[in-house]
This record gives structure tokens, sequence and C-alpha cells, in this order.
């Protein structure tokens, strides 16, 4: 192998890490943080779903949480994944 093709395989690698860096790490970081607002749920928060579900935690259990809805007080049963967010609007 002459020294032109170790340069451009070199290169190469180089640019696959970079490529790496700039797309994989920060959507990890960010399921990170995710993860760990849906770890740290208590009863009075108010959030919203991935499906765009919102409403206040009612009771929070190992894997599942129960959300109680406005304006008719339903009381739905979701996986603690589906929780997108903190909601900060007011329900009223």
């Amino acid at each position: 192998m002459d020294y032109k093709q170790l340069i451009i395989t070199i290169i190469t690698v180089f640019v696959l890490l970079g490529l790496y860096y700039l797309s994989v790490l920060p959507k990890k970081r960010q399921d990170k943080e995710i993860k760990k607002m849906q770890d740290s749920l208590k009863k009075g928060d108010k959030i919203i779903t991935y499906t765009g579900l919102s409403g206040t935690i009612d009771e929070v259990l190992e894997d599942r949480i129960i959300l109680v809805t406005r304006p008719n007080n339903v009381k739905l049963s979701i996986e603690k994944w589906a929780v997108a967010g903190i909601d900060d609007r007011t329900i009223e």
C-alpha cells in the first residue's frame, strides 16, 4: 500500500469518527436527559406525552404512571417512556 492510500484511509477514518461525534453522541446525551426526567417524575407533576396527552400525575408506579386529565378528571395509566416532558403550560 502506498502513502496516498494510507493517507486517504486515515482521513476517511477521521471523517467517520467526526460524523459519529456530531450525530450519535448528541442523541445519546438527549436520551439520557429524557430518561433522567422520566425517572424523577413525582405526584403532582404536570406532564405531556409523546401522543399529546397532558395532565397531572396522580400516582407513580415502577414503570407506569397514573395520569389525571382535565376537565373531567379521567385517570389513565401510561408507561413512563411515553412521557415527553414536563408541561409548563397552565391546565384549566
